[in-house]
């Protein structure tokens, strides 16, 4: 993940409801400095510092990096102020991390909200890593032929060549575009709901009071805002909120349509992903609210999955 304020509320449900084994970083929303150092300020809030963070690429596998600061802040996590690590040069990589772990990952979902730098160098470096997942799920790109606001998301445009390779080589691949994501927008009027979660909710209130006004409207809707990454979670979690269709996919790389996700020709015989076409936008609502209760609400209240990521 690129954290970035969905990409926070990400690894805040997850967190909460599920078993999260560890967090690789790449640059994207803001430097990779500032997502690793994100990353560990978020865990700290969510006393999980204990779990595990890599660092990954700085930059995208060809060009330069482009961020969204216009949308994240700064630091990458709007009002709520993010931290910048000096990542040593020796520091273990986590694509080191997952090839020496690779036997032990079948169980092990893992999602992907940023640029997918860090797993399409993984793959390059680490072949047999193209298997090692019980699931990849990537939170990148659209539909083709999708009716949504933009055909160049963002995760894709800042890093084409590493998802179409992630697209080539990955096995137990599966997509959420923004086509899906912008569906599953949330109310403005929700956000008062985070007062009830004490520090967390504070957390969560001062990022997304900032990043909502900068993406309300992206949907369609200009009383709600996208979560993107949140919904990443939700298609491992909850599969069920989702409807799917299997697509052989690829990215243009280059030039004024580079990062349109595109249908793969035929004679390319690449493997069909597992692709969001749509989802249950109120019963993901509902799944969100229900597992910040069980996580960080009153306690007691019944935790909305038993899947482990």
């Amino acid at each position: 993940m690129d954290p970035g304020i969905d990409d926070a509320w990400a690894l805040v449900v997850a967190s909460g409801v599920a078993t999260v084994q560890g967090v690789s970083t790449v640059a994207g929303n803001v430097p990779l400095s500032n997502t690793f150092g994100n990353a560990q300020r978020i865990l700290e809030v969510l006393d999980r510092a204990k779990i595990p963070i890599y660092p990954g690429a700085s930059n995208p596998l060809l060009g330069p990096l482009i961020t969204a600061k216009a949308f994240h802040g700064e630091f990458g996590l709007g009002q709520w102020r993010g931290r910048e690590v000096d990542i040593p040069p020796d520091q273990l990589r986590v694509w080191t991390h997952w090839a020496a772990l690779c036997a032990d990952l079948k169980t092990t979902h893992l999602i992907a909200t940023g640029p997918l730098t860090n797993l399409a160098t993984a793959l390059l470096a680490h072949p047999q890593l193209a298997n090692a997942w019980a699931s990849v799920t990537v939170m990148c790109g659209a539909l083709p032929g999708s009716q949504i606001d933009k055909a160049q998301e963002f995760n894709v445009y800042v890093d084409p060549h590493a998802a179409d390779i992630v697209f080539h080589w990955t096995q137990h691949l599966q997509l959420i575009g923004i086509n899906v994501a912008h569906k599953a927008v949330i109310p403005l009027s929700d956000l008062k709901r985070l007062e009830s979660y004490s520090r967390v909710g504070t957390m969560l209130s001062q990022m997304l009071g900032y990043y909502s006004q900068r993406s309300r409207g992206e949907g369609g809707n200009p009383t709600a805002f996208p979560i993107d990454d949140v919904v990443a979670v939700a298609a491992v979690l909850q599969p069920d909120l989702f409807s799917w269709e299997e697509l052989p996919l690829a990215v243009v790389r280059e030039g004024p349509l580079r990062g349109t996700v595109v249908l793969s020709p035929v004679d390319l015989k690449r493997p069909p992903i597992k692709v969001a076409v749509n989802v249950n936008a109120s019963a993901f609502r509902d799944w969100l609210w229900q597992s910040m209760d069980a996580a960080y609400g009153v306690p007691g209240t019944p935790t909305p999955n038993e899947i482990q990521s």
